[in-house]
């Protein structure tokens, strides 16, 4: 039976991973805080190891014996910015430190951001062979951690995979977004053109990742990085996922709407209006989606063309319908081997949605 580490497991992604990967048989092994919420995780038959990524101890443990590590768990929002480095950047280095001191090292499944790479344009989508271009300080202290991964190249078989905006079960970061157009039947979106956005259901994400901790591309050491004149090197082990469908900002909103059998109008406010009311949501909605973020990183829009041959999700208003929230809408909800073929992706708010930390 295949064993494996999920940090991060008691988050979105990472709670999604492991009802996956119990499902498909996998003996799977979660790295939870003492502070963790684990309702999504109390009807799993997983192996708990408490401890967390500042703790070399646990980590020792915790990958002890494991075929692999999905490292799911990030701090995605924070007071100051030296926070993201202290847990981004020096969690993911002790993680795979701890791997190395396995008789035989454990491939390595970083979830990043599409923050850490930057943003493209409509004519010029963003590859992974291109030059780094972090967005916000999040975006820089993921792209820290993937060179911090990346110096262990040689000797820890690693692969990244930046997501765009991640919707799905057990998203309670989006729970205020509902909640708003719950109460208040209006969706601002940014400014008077197109705002497209990337996004990426859950289900999805998961089998991308698992299918590329499988049978991936692994990072490329710097030294063969440097080495070459091309971005080969630079994009090697990286991978965007998305979905295939692009949409808008209103539209998404309309999406969501309709899943939850409400009726909303998209109204377009000027962009600064726009992040000012975002800002001031997120943090009156504190008790529900936690600390407010320290940086408005979902306001970057960027276009992506992945290497990663991806299947077209379901349609857009059954995967919306799956994900509202209960407590949004009040009544109970409705009931790949990694590739090298390209396939171009879509307009995507660079950093919105990172992976939940444990």
């Amino acid at each position: 039976m295949t064993r494996c580490l999920i940090t991060g497991a008691s988050g979105f992604v990472g709670s999604n991973l492991a009802r996956k990967l119990c499902d498909e048989g996998w003996d799977v092994r979660c790295l939870v805080r003492s502070t963790s919420r684990l309702e999504q995780l109390e009807s799993l038959p997983i192996e708990r190891i408490e401890g967390s990524l500042a703790d070399p101890e646990s980590l020792n443990r915790a990958v002890s014996g494991v075929d692999h590590v999905f490292h799911a768990a990030g701090r995605t929002a924070a007071f100051k910015g030296s926070q993201f480095f202290d847990d981004n950047v020096d969690g993911t280095r002790r993680l795979a430190e701890a791997c190395l001191t396995q008789p035989n090292p454990p491939t390595f499944l970083m979830v990043s951001s599409l923050a850490a790479g930057g943003t493209g344009t409509m004519k010029a989508p963003r590859t992974e062979e291109q030059p780094e271009r972090p967005v916000s300080t999040y975006g820089k202290s993921k792209l820290a951690a993937e060179q911090s991964l990346a110096a262990l190249a040689a000797q820890l078989p690693a692969s990244v995979v930046r997501p765009p905006m991640v919707f799905g079960r057990a998203d309670r970061a989006s729970l205020a977004l509902y909640r708003s157009m719950r109460f208040l039947p209006l969706h601002l979106s940014p400014g008077l053109r197109r705002f497209p956005v990337s996004l990426v259901h859950v289900t999805d994400l998961c089998d991308a990742m698992v299918k590329i901790a499988l049978g991936g591309e692994r990072l490329a050491s710097p030294s063969a990085a440097n080495g070459t004149s091309t971005g080969l090197a630079l994009g090697q082990g990286k991978y965007y996922v998305a979905a295939d469908r692009d949409v808008t900002y209103g539209e998404m909103g309309q999406l969501a709407a309709r899943a939850a059998g409400w009726t909303v109008a998209t109204v377009p406010v000027p962009t600064p209006i726009f992040w000012a009311a975002g800002i001031l949501r997120s943090a009156l909605a504190a008790p529900v989606v936690g600390k407010r973020s320290a940086e408005c990183e979902a306001g970057r829009r960027s276009l992506t063309s992945t290497k990663f041959a991806r299947r077209p999700p379901a349609a857009g208003s059954a995967r919306m319908r799956k994900s509202v929230p209960r407590s949004a809408t009040g009544r109970p909800q409705r009931s790949k081997t990694a590739s090298p073929r390209r396939s171009r992706g879509i307009a995507s708010m660079a950093g919105y949605r990172q992976t939940a930390a444990a």
